[in-house]
């Protein structure tokens, strides 16, 4: 479950696939008041309001495979964004709603390959869907970016070739790691350098830590949450249990994290907020 607060905080977008399929779903900040708005049987995912709280973007299949699609805050006017071959996902905003940024699959040159070995890059485009551009040419998996505040860095999850152990902690010879880069591509930097899975990064609102989840700790299946300083120093862990959290967000004040907090598997689990402690 991915879901984020409205720019004011007075109401949180999510995730659930409470009625068997992943829809998009709207609450009050306390939990109460749910209201769905989409209801088309697809998966839709990552869902995000936008900077002034009008629209809200987010991934669906919908249309037989994974597309970036938008919508007003009230579930009206959908629009499909996206429309090229190859899977497009874990949409975000510009800090002035002008672009999104997103993952795609487009330039694998076989499609028909395992998910994992495609090359997922980042791209941005301009709100209504228009002026694509290629961010990233790393020809792996790159996904989850979002941009800084000051909108002049990208941080982002990437998947290297070095040893590196999966959710489950089986040694793989791939690794996921999370990375920043200037936002046209150049100057990657891989902040986490260790052998757990590290992924779902999320800038503080004042761009000073990047939040990510992280299975470093252990055991099997179970992540917590740690923040990072750009430069990759300052590593802190701000979470242990119960149970494991992944996908976190941000509250716009940088006082509350969300995240989705599950046992075993990311497919059940329940939303949660808690106050963010002390950061280093």
């Amino acid at each position: 479950m991915c879901w984020t607060a409205i720019p004011d905080g007075s109401k949180i977008v999510f995730e659930s696939n409470r009625t068997g399929a992943a829809e998009i779903y709207v609450m009050t900040a306390d939990g109460n008041n749910i209201t769905q708005l989409t209801n088309n049987k697809a998966s839709n995912h990552s869902p995000i309001w936008s900077p002034d709280g009008s629209k809200i973007v987010f991934a669906s299949d919908g249309d037989h495979q994974w597309d970036v699609y938008i919508r007003n805050a009230d579930g009206s006017e959908q629009k499909r964004l996206t429309n090229q071959p190859g899977d497009d996902g874990h949409p975000h905003w510009s800090p002035d709603g002008k672009r999104i940024i997103f993952n795609s699959a487009r330039t694998t040159p076989d499609l028909k390959a395992e998910w994992s070995k495609q090359f997922h890059e980042v791209f941005t485009m301009n709100a209504d869907g228009g002026d694509v551009k290629q961010i990233s040419s790393a020809k792996t998996v790159s996904t989850y970016p979002s941009f800084s505040p000051d909108g002049k860095r990208i941080c982002f999850r990437r998947v290297i070739d070095a040893p590196g152990y999966q959710w489950d902690l089986t040694l793989s010879p791939r690794n996921s790691e999370v990375f920043v880069m200037n936002t046209d591509g150049t100057n990657a930097i891989n902040l986490t350098k260790n052998a757990a899975y590290d992924g779902w990064p999320m800038w503080l609102p004042d761009g000073r830590k990047i939040l990510f989840s992280s299975n470093r700790a252990g055991p099997a299946n179970i992540g917590q949450l740690y923040v990072i300083n750009p430069d990759g120093t300052g590593l802190q862990q701000i979470t242990d249990g119960p149970g494991s959290f992944v996908q976190p967000s941000w509250s716009r004040d940088g006082k509350k994290i969300f995240a989705h907090q599950h046992w075993e598997t990311e497919e059940f689990g329940n939303l949660v907020q808690f106050d963010v402690p002390d950061l280093k």
